[in-house]
C-alpha cells in the first residue's frame, strides 16, 4: 500500500531532479539549491516511509539538517557549473580599442554624436566629422562621452559614386 508520505517523497524527488536538470541545461538560474533540497528531502521521506517522519519531535532539526547538507553539496557544485560573466559595469577604460558603429553623425567639439559599441549606445565625439554608418574605434573618453576615431579608409566600403 502506497502512503501519502511515499507519494510526497516521489514528487519531491521528481521535482528535485527536474530542477537540477534545468540548472545544468541553463546554468546561472540557481535552481540547483532548491533541487538538491527537494531531492534529499524526497530520499529521506522515502527511506523512512515506514513511519511518518513528519510527526517526529525532531522533524524541524531534520529539515534544517537536510537544508545544510544540501547547501554543502550544492554550492560547490554550482560554483563549478555556473557561467562566468564579464563585469557588468561598462567603463570607458573597458571600451578603449573596441570597434563601434556611428548611429548619429559625429561633429567635432559636440557630444550629440552617437555610437553603438558592444550592445550599448554612447555619446561620442571625434576630431573630424564622421557620418552615421561608419565604423570607428574608441580611443578614450570623459564622463559619458567617448572619443572615437574612424577606422582606416581601406577597411571602409567605398562611397557611392567613387571608384
Amino acid at each position: 500500500m502506497v502512503t501519502d508520505v511515499q507519494v510526497l517523497a516521489v514528487v519531491f524527488i521528481i521535482v528535485g531532479v527536474a530542477l537540477i536538470a534545468l540548472e545544468f541545461a541553463h546554468p546561472g538560474v540557481f535552481l540547483l539549491l532548491p533541487g538538491t533540497v527537494l531531492l534529499l528531502a524526497g530520499i529521506l521521506l522515502l527511506a523512512f516511509s515506514s513511519f511518518n517522519i513528519l510527526t517526529l519531535a525532531g522533524a524541524p532539526l531534520l529539515i534544517v539538517g537536510v537544508v545544510l547538507v544540501a547547501f554543502t553539496i550544492a554550492i560547490p557544485l554550482y560554483q563549478r557549473i555556473a557561467p562566468t560573466h564579464p563585469p557588468v559595469a561598462t567603463t570607458i577604460e573597458t571600451l578603449v580599442n573596441w570597434p563601434a558603429e556611428v548611429t548619429t553623425d559625429i561633429v567635432p567639439g559636440s557630444m550629440h554624436g552617437k555610437i553603438r559599441v558592444r550592445s550599448e549606445t554612447w555619446s561620442a565625439t571625434a576630431s573630424v566629422p564622421i557620418p552615421a554608418g561608419r565604423q570607428v574605434r574608441v580611443v578614450g573618453g570623459r564622463g559619458v562621452v567617448l572619443t572615437v576615431e574612424p577606422l582606416e579608409e581601406e577597411s571602409q566600403p567605398p562611397a557611392p559614386g567613387n571608384p
